[in-house]
C-alpha cells in the first residue's frame, strides 16, 4: 500500500503533461487535416455536379427553342437585301452567320507553348423562336494567364432593348446568358457585318457589326413583349460558358427543315479554366487566390431538328 506524504496531492507530472498536451495537438490537427480533405472533396464534386446538371438544362432549353421554331428556307436568311454576291455567300453555308456568330479577341497567353489565340469573347445563336447572348467565362474569372488587350467590363456584350412599342430603351449588361424571344432572327441580322451584311469569309468575328469603341451594344430592332431571361444568371456555383460552337445548318432532304448541330463549355468562374490548349481543364493554382477545389468544366453536345409551326 503506497502512503501519501501529508500535505501532497495525487496528479500528473510536467513530463505527462506535456506528452499529453503533444498527444491532443497531433490529434486535432490531424481532426483539422482529415476534416479539411473532406470538404475539399465535397466542394470538388458539387462542382462538378452542378456544371453537370446545369449543363443537362441549357441542352433542354436549346433543344426545345430549336424544336419550336418553324422550318425556315435557305432563302429566308438570304434575303434580297442581300447584294448578288452577298446572297452566293449566303446559301453557299446555309445562311451560317444568319443564325450564329462568335465574337473574339487576339488574346497573348502567359506562359503557354501558344503565344498568342483568338480567345471566345461572346456570341449569339437565333435558334428562331429564341435568340442566345452570352459573354464568354473569361470575362469573368479574372484569369491573369490570359492578356486580353482590354479590361473585361470594355469586352463584355450589352443588349438594348425595349419592352413594348410605348417602352422606354434599356441595356442589359454582365450578363452571362441572356435568353431573348426572337422569332425573326433579329439579332443576328443586325449584326452581320460584310458586304451588304453577310460576311464573304468564314472568319473570326472580332465583335458585331454595330460595336464601336468599348461600346459592345447589341440592339434588339423590334420591341420585346417579355423582359430578356438570364438563365446562367451567377449563383453559389458561379458559372459561365467558355465556348459555344454551333455548326452550319444542314437542310433535311425534300424539306426545308434546317438541322442544328453544336456544343459549348461550361465551366466554373472560381479556379483557372483552360480551353486554348489540347484539352480542357481546370489549371493548378498559381496563388491562394485561385481555389481549384471549386474548379469544374465539361462540354456538352447538341443535335436537333426544327420542326415548330
Amino acid at each position: 500500500m503506497r502512503l501519501r506524504a501529508k500535505g501532497t496531492r495525487a496528479g500528473f507530472t510536467l513530463i505527462e503533461l506535456s506528452f499529453a498536451i503533444a498527444f491532443i495537438s497531433v490529434l486535432l490537427i490531424t481532426v483539422t487535416l482529415i476534416t479539411n480533405e473532406i470538404v475539399s472533396i465535397y466542394r470538388k464534386g458539387y462542382s462538378i455536379k452542378t456544371v453537370n446538371q446545369v449543363g443537362r438544362d441549357l441542352i433542354d432549353d436549346i433543344q426545345n427553342s430549336i424544336t419550336q421554331s418553324p422550318p425556315a428556307s435557305i432563302s429566308s436568311f438570304c434575303g434580297a437585301n442581300y447584294d448578288e454576291n452577298a446572297q452566293d455567300n449566303c446559301k453557299k453555308n446555309n445562311g451560317f452567320y444568319s443564325v450564329y456568330q462568335q465574337f473574339y479577341v487576339n488574346a497573348t497567353i502567359n506562359n503557354s507553348e501558344l503565344s498568342s489565340h483568338y480567345v471566345p469573347i461572346g456570341g449569339i445563336f437565333c435558334s428562331g423562336k429564341y435568340s442566345y447572348v452570352w459573354n464568354s467565362g473569361y470575362l469573368f474569372n479574372g484569369d491573369n494567364d490570359y492578356n486580353l488587350g482590354r479590361s473585361a467590363n470594355d469586352l463584355k456584350l450589352k443588349v438594348k432593348y425595349k419592352i413594348g412599342s410605348s417602352g422606354q430603351w434599356t441595356t442589359a449588361e454582365n450578363f452571362r446568358l441572356l435568353k431573348i424571344e426572337d422569332s425573326s432572327r433579329e439579332i443576328c441580322s443586325a449584326t452581320l457585318t460584310g458586304p451588304n451584311g453577310y460576311p464573304s469569309t468564314n472568319v473570326p468575328l472580332v465583335a458585331p457589326g454595330t460595336v464601336t469603341g468599348n461600346n459592345r451594344e447589341v440592339e434588339v430592332p423590334s420591341p420585346l413583349s417579355n423582359e430578356p431571361e438570364d438563365i446562367l444568371r451567377e449563383n453559389d456555383a458561379s458559372l459561365a460558358i467558355f465556348d459555344f460552337v454551333v455548326f452550319e445548318p444542314a437542310r433535311v432532304a425534300n424539306t426545308n427543315r434546317l438541322l442544328f448541330s453544336g456544343s459549348f463549355i461550361l465551366g466554373t468562374t472560381t479556379g483557372s479554366v483552360d480551353i486554348m490548349t489540347s484539352s480542357n481543364f481546370c489549371k493548378a493554382p498559381t496563388n491562394f487566390s485561385a481555389d481549384f477545389n471549386y474548379c469544374a468544366i465539361n462540354k456538352f453536345n447538341f443535335t436537333v431538328q426544327a420542326s415548330g409551326n
